[in-house]
C-alpha cells in the first residue's frame, strides 16, 4: 500500500516537472491574454494602440511568475508605427491564481527599426526638445533595443533600456556630421551609458568606452572620456583666431580626454571641465618672421616640434589652462632642445608662462652689438599677461653665465608701443668683449639710468649716418617724463671713453623737449650736448673738444688728427632739420675719395702730402637739411694751407651720393685775392705765387662704387671768392 502511494506521489511528480518544463520552455498558446497586454499598454497612453499576434503563456519560476509572449507586435501612437521583435509581460503567480493579475514587468525586444522612424514615433508619444533636437541633428542610422518595464503593486517602478546604434549620421557644430556613429547603450532610471561609442569626423577616427548621462534631481551630468588620431585644423576650427596658416592639412594628434558636463533641466549647461592630453611628433609650425630672421639666422620659418604633449583644462569655474611640453628644432641640423608654454585664460584675461633652450642657435641683436656664439648656453623665460587693455611683460629673463637681460613690468598697448615700464637691466659683453652694465628703472614720471660701463661706438656710428628723422622714444605710446642719465664710463671707441658722463632729458610726447648732457674726456678736454626750445624752434648743439670719436665713424674718412666739433640743429618741422656743422684745426692723412679727386686735377704734389703727413684744414663748414631719408647739402666749405673745397649736392641712405663743387690750391687763392685792389695787398702781400688754378669736379653714384670727374676751370665763381675772403678776415 505504501509502495503504491510512493509510485503515484513520484508520478505525479515527474508529470508535473514534465508539465512545467514544457510550460516553461514551449508554453501554452492563448488569446485569454490578449486584452491584458493590450489594456497595459494603452494603460499607459490612450493614443497607443497594438496589433498582438500569437500569444503564448509561460511558467517563469526564477521570476515566480507566468509570462505572456508574442511576438512581431506592431506599436502605434497617432499614425506612427514601431516594429517590435519580441514582447513578455510577466504576472505574478500569486495574483493570478487570485484572479488579480497583477503586472510585474513588461519585456519588449525591438526589430531593428531606423532611428529617424523611432523619433518620430517618441515625437508623436511626447514632443521634447531633445527628441526635436536630435530629429534635426540625425538624418540616418538604424537602432535595436531591449525595454524592461518593472512595476510594483501595478504602477511602473523602474525603466531599463539597452540596445545599439548603427551607422549613424549627426549633424553637429553648423555642417559637421558624426558619420558612421556606433555605439551600446544602456538606461536605467534616468541614467544613460554609452558604451563603446566610435564615430568619424572630418575622416578623423573618434573612440570612446563609455560616457554615464546621469538625471539628478534639478540636473544632468555628463561624464565621459575619448581617444582618438586627432586632425590638427579640425582642432583649430574650434578656436576663434585663424592659425590654419602656421600648419600643415595632414597633422594627426594622439588626443586622451575626460569631461563632465552638467545642465539643468532646460538643457542649458550649468558647469563643464574637459581635461585632455594630446600627443604629438614632428609637428610644424610654419612662421614668416623677418625680424626674427634677422636675430637668429639659424631660423628657416618654420618650428618643428617633437615628441611633445599638449594638456588642455577647460572649466567652467576656473581660468582655461593649456599646458605644451616638447623638444624643437629650427632646422635638420640642430640638436633638439627644450621648449614649453603655458597659457592660462579667464574671461578676456590671458597670462603665459614660456620657457626656451636657445642653445645650438647663434643670436645677433645689431642695436645692442650683441653676439651669442652657437654653442654657448642661452636661455629664455617669460611671464606675461594680455587683456583687453594692455599686453604686460610681467618678467622677461634672457641669460646664460656671462650675460643678463631682465625686464620686468614692461606694458604695451595698441600697436606694441611701451605705455609703461618698471624695469630693465643688462649685463652684457658684445662683440668687441666689452662688458656693458646698464640700470634703467622707472618710477611715477622720473626714469633713471645708472651705468659703470657702456659701449656708445656704434650707437654713434649709426646714429651719424642715419637719415632717419624718427626718435628712439617712439617705441612708447606717449613718454612724459624726466630722464636723468649717469654713466660713469661711456666708451666712443677703442681710444676714447667719456668720463662722469651724466645730466638729464625732459620727454614730451616722445621728443626731447629739452636737455642737457655733460662729461670729459680728460681735464681739459670736454663734451656736452644740450637741447631747447628758443622763440618756437627747437635747437640741438653738440660741443666736443675732441672730433675725431665721431669723425672716425664715417669709412671715407681716414687718419684723422686733431679739431673740435662744434655742431648745431634747427628742428623746422617734424620731418625737416636744418643743421650746421663746423671742425676746427684738423688734418686728414688719408681720404681716398679727396686723394683720387686730387690725382685727377694734376695736383699730385698735394695728393702725395694727403697720403703722406697729411693735409691740414683750418676750418670746415657743412651746412645741410636733413629730412627721413635724404640729406640736401647746401654748402660744404673747407678751408686750409694747402688747398680749399666749396661743394654741394645730396645723399639718399643707401642709395646715391651726388656731390659738385670746385677744389683750389692756395696758391691760386692768394693770385686772385692779390688782384683785388688794395684789399690784396692787405691780405696777401705784393708776391704772386705759382701753381695750377684749379678745377671744377662731380662726385656720383653708390656709396661703395663713387665715379669722379674733374673740369679745370680758368675762373673762381663769386660765391667761392665772398666765401674765402670771409673766412680769411674772421682768421685776421
Amino acid at each position: 500500500m505504501f509502495k503504491n502511494l510512493i509510485r503515484i506521489f513520484l508520478f505525479f511528480i515527474i508529470i508535473l516537472i514534465i508539465f512545467v518544463t514544457y510550460l516553461s520552455i514551449f508554453g501554452i498558446k492563448t488569446d485569454k491574454f490578449n486584452e491584458i497586454i493590450k489594456s497595459q499598454i494603452i494603460k499607459q497612453d490612450k493614443r497607443f494602440d497594438i496589433i498582438i499576434n500569437d500569444v503564448f503563456i509561460k511558467l517563469n519560476l526564477k521570476e515566480r511568475s507566468f509570462s505572456l509572449n508574442s511576438k512581431d507586435v506592431q506599436l502605434f501612437i497617432l499614425k506612427e508605427n514601431h516594429e517590435i521583435s519580441n514582447i513578455v509581460v510577466l504576472l505574478d503567480l500569486r495574483s493570478l491564481l487570485l484572479q488579480d493579475n497583477k503586472v510585474k514587468k513588461i519585456i519588449i525586444n525591438s526589430n531593428e527599426n531606423e532611428i529617424v522612424g523611432l523619433l518620430n514615433f517618441i515625437k508623436a508619444y511626447k514632443v521634447n526638445i531633445p527628441v526635436l533636437y536630435l530629429k534635426n541633428s540625425i538624418s540616418k542610422g538604424k537602432i535595436v533595443y531591449d525595454l524592461v518595464l518593472n512595476f510594483k503593486n501595478n504602477k511602473l517602478n523602474q525603466v531599463k533600456i539597452s540596445g545599439k546604434i548603427k551607422n549613424a549620421e549627426v549633424k553637429i557644430l553648423g555642417n559637421n556630421k558624426l558619420e558612421n556613429t556606433n555605439l551600446d547603450f544602456v538606461y536605467t532610471n534616468g541614467n544613460l551609458d554609452i558604451l563603446d561609442l566610435n564615430f568619424k569626423l572630418k575622416n578623423t577616427k573618434f573612440n570612446s568606452k563609455k560616457i554615464s548621462i546621469t538625471d539628478q534631481d534639478k540636473s544632468i551630468e555628463l561624464i565621459g572620456s575619448f581617444k582618438n588620431n586627432l586632425n590638427l585644423n579640425l582642432l583649430l576650427n574650434l578656436l576663434e583666431n585663424d592659425y590654419k596658416n602656421y600648419f600643415n592639412d595632414d597633422v594627426l594628434l594622439i588626443a586622451n580626454s575626460n569631461f563632465n558636463v552638467l545642465l539643468n533641466k532646460k538643457y542649458k549647461v550649468q558647469n563643464y571641465i574637459l581635461k585632455s592630453n594630446i600627443n604629438f611628433d614632428d609637428l610644424k609650425i610654419n612662421i614668416k618672421n623677418a625680424k626674427l630672421k634677422k636675430i637668429i639666422p639659424d631660423f628657416e620659418d618654420k618650428l618643428i616640434l617633437n615628441k611633445g604633449s599638449l594638456d588642455l583644462e577647460v572649466n567652467s569655474k576656473k581660468p582655461t589652462y593649456i599646458s605644451i611640453n616638447s623638444k624643437y628644432i629650427l632646422n635638420e641640423k640642430m640638436k633638439s632642445r627644450d621648449i614649453s608654454l603655458n597659457i592660462s585664460k579667464k574671461k578676456s584675461t590671458e597670462k603665459y608662462e614660456f620657457y626656451i633652450d636657445l642653445k645650438g642657435n647663434e643670436i645677433i641683436v645689431d642695436e645692442l652689438n650683441f653676439k651669442k656664439k652657437r654653442d654657448e648656453d642661452f636661455y629664455v623665460k617669460l611671464t606675461a599677461e594680455n587683456n583687453l587693455k594692455y599686453f604686460e611683460i610681467t618678467k622677461f629673463k634672457a641669460f646664460n653665465n656671462k650675460n643678463l637681460f631682465d625686464f620686468k613690468n614692461i606694458k604695451f598697448v595698441d600697436d606694441y608701443k611701451i605705455k609703461d615700464f618698471n624695469l630693465i637691466e643688462a649685463k652684457y659683453f658684445n662683440q668687441d668683449n666689452f662688458l656693458n652694465d646698464i640700470l634703467i628703472s622707472k618710477k611715477k614720471n622720473q626714469i633713471m639710468v645708472n651705468s659703470k660701463n657702456i659701449d656708445l661706438s656704434s650707437n654713434i656710428e649709426k646714429s651719424l649716418k642715419s637719415t632717419d628723422t624718427g626718435s628712439f622714444f617712439d617705441i612708447f605710446q606717449n613718454l612724459n617724463s624726466t630722464i636723468k642719465i649717469k654713466i660713469v664710463s661711456a666708451k666712443l671707441d677703442d681710444d676714447h671713453f667719456l668720463k662722469n658722463f651724466a645730466g638729464y632729458l625732459n620727454i614730451k610726447k616722445n621728443k626731447i623737449h629739452k636737455s642737457k648732457l655733460e662729461g670729459k674726456f680728460s681735464d681739459q678736454n670736454n663734451f656736452t650736448f644740450t637741447k631747447d626750445k628758443v622763440e618756437g624752434k627747437r635747437f640741438t648743439t653738440i660741443y666736443s673738444d675732441l672730433a675725431k670719436p665721431f669723425v672716425k665713424k664715417f669709412n671715407f674718412i681716414k687718419g684723422f688728427e686733431g679739431g673740435k666739433l662744434d655742431y648745431t640743429s634747427t628742428e623746422i618741422s617734424e620731418d625737416l632739420s636744418k643743421s650746421e656743422l663746423r671742425l676746427y684745426d684738423f688734418k686728414l692723412q688719408d681720404m681716398p675719395t679727396l686723394t683720387k679727386l686730387l690725382s685727377l686735377a694734376s695736383l699730385q704734389g698735394i695728393a702725395d702730402l694727403a697720403t703722406g703727413e697729411g693735409i691740414r684744414f683750418n676750418e670746415f663748414d657743412m651746412f645741410f637739411e636733413n629730412s627721413k631719408k635724404l640729406i640736401t647739402i647746401n654748402e660744404i666749405y673747407a678751408l686750409g694751407p694747402a688747398i680749399s673745397v666749396l661743394m654741394e649736392g645730396y645723399v639718399e641712405k643707401e642709395k646715391i651720393v651726388s656731390l659738385r663743387g670746385t677744389l683750389v690750391p692756395a696758391t691760386t687763392i692768394n693770385k686772385t685775392i692779390a688782384k683785388i685792389p688794395l684789399l690784396g695787398n692787405i691780405l696777401v702781400g705784393e708776391k704772386i705765387g705759382e701753381g695750377v688754378f684749379g678745377v671744377s669736379f662731380k662726385i656720383k653714384g653708390p656709396p661703395d662704387n663713387l665715379d669722379t670727374r674733374v673740369n679745370p676751370i680758368k675762373t673762381l665763381t663769386p660765391r667761392f671768392i665772398t666765401r674765402t675772403l670771409d673766412k680769411i678776415k674772421k682768421s685776421n
